[in-house]
């Protein structure tokens, strides 16, 4: 048996980090199945591979990659096109950053593909390299080129580089380019605080495109009204006309920063006023984390207690009612903040 055994190929050793070859045999909408000659096989995510040459992906083909993770719950190998730094190997990821070190220094521009969106930017890749366009670093040049938040994948961008950290594998984007003569007189006719009118040509996840004269606009999210707003969809049309308030013009971006809500004033200067601080209030817990508790007091108005506040006799559920003390008036955040009521006299000194 110690024989049979001994004749039997084994199963190589695999750690995090590592450089393993594997053949493809299996493609699915969203996976990349591959064959690495061990126990596992081994999964790769479609968004990982270069879009440009998801094309050649064939089953029998065998393609490099990186081992991210040993287990992904099912028993297969979770790879990586990327190679992230290993504790087990002391190893460094080997896609060169220096052409993205050297275009920052210089100033210089490149080109990439929008691959992917999440709520705080974009995705952009550029020769098989992944960087992040944060969304407030989007210029009119992509803006004027979008109807939804979808059109942006597949867009062509022309950014620069204002972070590269190669040990964390960041890179951070921006499309503060050069911008055309025209472009430029146009933005200098307006005028910080000046109220324009213009039509909404875009309806994005984090804001409204307005066309002013020819001019892109943006209005983000946190700028459309003074209460939080989840979807600009079901509240605004592409076509619609609406005005706003100039609180920026981004002579490096290319854009009009607009507002709407500053158009009036905020609802909550007048409702908080009706508070003082050591007042009683009935308050209902939202929500809790590891910074505090929070509660709604009445329609528009948040109470907040700091976790260095919370009583630790009392169990803090959602939808639970309780009485609070004010503590202080936050008109900057929009937020009333309380402490816990003291029902006992246990513990307090009295002069």
């Amino acid at each position: 048996m110690e024989e049979l055994l001994a004749s039997q190929p084994k199963s190589p050793t695999l750690y995090r980090g590592q450089e393993v070859e594997g053949e493809i045999i299996s493609i699915t909408d969203k996976e990349i199945i591959f064959d690495l000659g061990a126990k596992s096989d081994g999964i790769l995510l479609k968004k990982e591979f270069p879009q440009a040459n998801l094309s050649d992906l064939k089953v029998g083909k065998k393609f490099t990659a990186f081992i991210a993770s040993l287990d992904n719950g099912s028993g297969q190998v979770v790879l990586s096109t990327s190679f992230q730094s290993s504790q087990k190997t002391g190893k460094r990821r080997k896609t060169s950053f220096d052409k993205f070190t050297q275009a920052q220094k210089s100033d210089h521009e490149l080109t990439g593909q929008v691959v992917e969106i999440n709520k705080g930017g974009l995705i952009v890749e550029i020769g098989g390299v992944r960087g992040f366009l944060p969304n407030s670093q989007v210029g009119s040049e992509l803006l004027i080129k979008t109807f939804t938040t979808s059109d942006l994948v597949g867009q062509e961008v022309r950014f620069k580089v204002i972070e590269v950290d190669e040990d964390n594998m960041r890179l951070i984007f921006s499309q503060k380019l050069t911008l055309s003569k025209e472009l430029e007189e146009k933005l200098q006719k307006f005028k910080q605080g000046d109220k324009v009118t213009g039509k909404i040509s875009a309806i994005l996840n984090f804001g409204l495109v307005v066309d002013v004269d020819g001019v892109a606009g943006l209005v983000f999210i946190s700028d459309v009204a003074w209460e939080k707003v989840e979807d600009l969809s079901k509240l605004y049309q592409v076509g619609q006309e609406i005005e706003a308030q100039i609180q920026n013009i981004d002579l490096e971006l290319g854009k009009l920063d607009l507002s709407l809500k500053h158009l009036s004033e905020d609802p909550f200067i007048k409702v908080s006023e009706k508070y003082h601080a050591d007042d009683s209030v009935k308050a209902e817990v939202v929500s809790i984390d590891e910074y505090g508790v929070k509660f709604n007091l009445e329609e528009g108005v948040e109470g907040f207690l700091p976790s260095s506040k919370m009583d630790p006799g009392t169990i803090y559920e959602t939808g639970q009612k309780l009485t609070m003390l004010v503590d202080s008036i936050d008109k900057n955040h929009r937020k009333i903040n309380l402490a816990p009521m003291v029902t006992s006299t246990a513990g307090l000194i009295y002069k």
